[in-house]
């Protein structure tokens, strides 16, 4: 099963967000906010991003794009 177009969009666009200014570091919220999805689509590509190891999230619950030399 191969994602579709919009939800390719939707994850190269909150990828961008992390992209664009190194260090960011958002909640939930701030990332449905500014990418511009809906809460539970940004929760499921946010949680994807994780699994695939592009966003590793603190202990705080915000997410932040994972370093390359993170374990």
């Amino acid at each position: 099963m191969h994602p579709t177009p919009r939800l390719t969009e939707a994850l190269n666009r909150l990828k961008s967000v992390f992209l664009e200014i190194p260090g960011t570091q958002l909640s939930l919220a701030d990332a449905s906010r500014l990418s511009g999805l809906e809460r539970d689509t940004c929760r499921i590509i946010l949680e994807a991003l994780e699994d695939t190891r592009f966003l590793a999230r603190g202990r705080n619950g915000l997410f932040v794009r994972r370093s390359l030399d993170s374990p």
